[in-house]
């Protein structure tokens, strides 16, 4: 349209054309031009509009996640979103920090979110103590224990049968030391005994509460497939299995020279045929964490001087099944959102890439959910944080029992959750989500003398992207980025529904 060469009062059709440059700065989705009307009088107002525009373009740079866009407009509102960017900005940086272990960063300026991020921080940093210090404790330990069986080593150094003792217990601490794999750690045990001390059969027991539930058995298939079933199915009450309760309160091992001479031997539990009998409590800490219980067909076979090195062979497997105990530990806590117990957004991204390699390589389908729950700020502001934290552990509950082993599930951030569903079509998916958001709808969860119900959206993305060349990490932020619009979708479309888009990978 051209310039208007004279400045005369505005007509009717250039205050509607501003006003429509107005709404379209506000409403529009795509990129606003403006129209320049050469109008003196109605400058003043088409810099206002100039003004408004770099307002929306630095709001909708902010939208994006983009802290660099600059701007010139100056006034209020100009500053407040210079503001907001320049704290996301520092924020950003103090996350950074964070990340690289600096727990000392805090946030006073974003109101209900520096809450938030200062009791994460808080959290991460009481975690980190008390990770070193237990590392310290083991380390401390290990030391003591070490020296130990170096002072043991010396006072031994005379008798040839002490000195293959200790270095039967070092190679079997160096065994048992070389791995931080809990099930192979049993393994090793089981094997490393009999170098020690002769049997026709073994078990170790690990002990969950006051029951002994065994967990690894070697040579019962000599007595039969029907003793050794009985063996391996086997759990012990401790309180009522005599030799048990002995090493459990005592805390120290056990012979029995002829079991048909020990009152309260119970043949019958498994039928074995056993005559002499040595056990050791495996423990840590005052707490018991496994026995171990050697068999002999013989009668008399077993005495103290067994007993005494089953006892030093104990020490060494505690200190491994701690360690290994406390790496499996470490490792979920690694992974693990401590308010749900569902994966965090780390080992989310790792576990996803891994599936869109595999995708990829065998062209199987790949889906991705998102789902966020309605109204969720409702059910803190009206029953209280602890209130939100229960249904967030619910609803997460609810969600594992429902899916494969094979699915990832994470918690995304806040009240969002993400699950990654392998060798799953799209509309494989969308059955599911749609599941689950009726499971979720039709809960009912108790809080006091009532109860609170909730309903969830979710969002589905996936398809089969086995031509694809896309980086597994940009695929799986694809994915993301899709299945958050489609909750979206379902939120605008009134919440509690399930929307679908399919992506392009190629």
């Amino acid at each position: 349209m051209a310039r208007s060469s004279i400045a005369t009062q505005p007509t009717l059709e250039q205050a509607l054309q501003l006003l429509e440059q107005f709404r379209a700065i506000i409403n529009d989705a795509h990129e606003v031009a403006l129209y320049t009307s050469g109008n003196c009088h109605l400058a003043i107002y088409e810099q206002a509009l100039q003004t408004l525009l770099e307002i929306r373009r630095l709001a909708l740079a902010l939208g994006k996640g983009e802290l660099s866009y600059e701007i010139k407009a100056k006034g209020t509102l100009a500053g407040a979103l210079k503001s907001l960017q320049a704290n996301l900005r520092h924020l950003t940086w103090q996350t950074q920090q964070v990340s690289q272990g600096d727990f000392t960063q805090r946030v006073d300026f974003m109101g209900e979110f520096s809450t938030a991020f200062n009791e994460m921080v808080s959290q991460l940093d009481a975690m980190a103590k008390e990770l070193q210090t237990q590392q310290d404790e083991l380390v401390r330990r290990n030391d003591i224990l070490i020296l130990e069986v170096a002072e043991r080593e010396r006072a031994e150094a005379a008798e040839r049968e002490q000195r293959q003792l200790a270095e039967t217990l070092q190679a079997a601490a160096m065994a048992l030391n070389a791995t931080l794999d809990y099930e192979q750690v049993l393994d090793i045990m089981l094997e490393r005994i009999g170098d020690l001390i002769s049997y026709d059969s073994a078990v170790i027991m690990e002990v969950e509460g006051m029951q002994a539930r065994i967990r690894r058995a070697k040579n019962y298939h000599r007595y039969g497939e029907e003793i050794e079933k009985h063996v391996l199915e086997a759990c012990f009450d401790i309180p009522k299995t005599p030799n048990l309760f002995t090493m459990y309160t005592t805390l120290k091992p056990l012979v029995i020279a002829d079991v048909d001479q020990y009152p309260g031997w119970d043949r019958s539990k498994t039928g074995n045929p056993v005559r002499s009998w040595l056990g050791s409590p495996i423990y840590a800490h005052g707490q018991v964490l496994a026995f171990c219980s050697l068999d002999k067909l013989e009668p008399n076979y077993y005495r103290e001087e067994h007993a005494h090195k089953l006892e030093m062979f104990a020490n060494h497997a505690a200190l491994a099944m701690v360690n290994a105990r406390l790496f499996q530990e470490i490792q979920r806590l690694a992974i693990t959102d401590t308010l749900t117990g569902l994966h965090n957004r780390r080992y989310f991204f790792e576990r996803a890439c891994q599936e869109f390699n595999r995708s990829c390589r065998y062209h199987h389908p790949l889906t991705l959910i998102m789902l966020d729950l309605d109204h969720f700020k409702a059910v803190n502001d009206t029953y209280g944080h602890p209130a939100g934290d229960l249904v967030l552990q619910t609803i997460s509950r609810l969600i594992v029992q429902t899916v494969r082993k094979i699915d990832l599930v994470a918690r995304f951030g806040g009240e969002e959750i993400v699950l990654l569903l392998p060798e799953t079509a799209p509309q494989a998916g969308e059955r599911l989500a749609e599941r689950l958001r009726q499971n979720i709808a039709a809960t009912r969860i108790p809080l006091n003398n009532h109860s609170i119900s909730i309903t969830a959206s979710f969002g589905v993305c996936g398809g089969n992207p086995g031509n694809c060349n896309l980086e597994p990490q940009r695929a799986i932020e694809t994915l993301i980025e899709l299945a958050d619009q489609a909750l979206y979708q379902a939120k605008q479309d009134g919440r509690n529904q399930v929307r679908l888009l399919l992506p392009n990978f190629a």
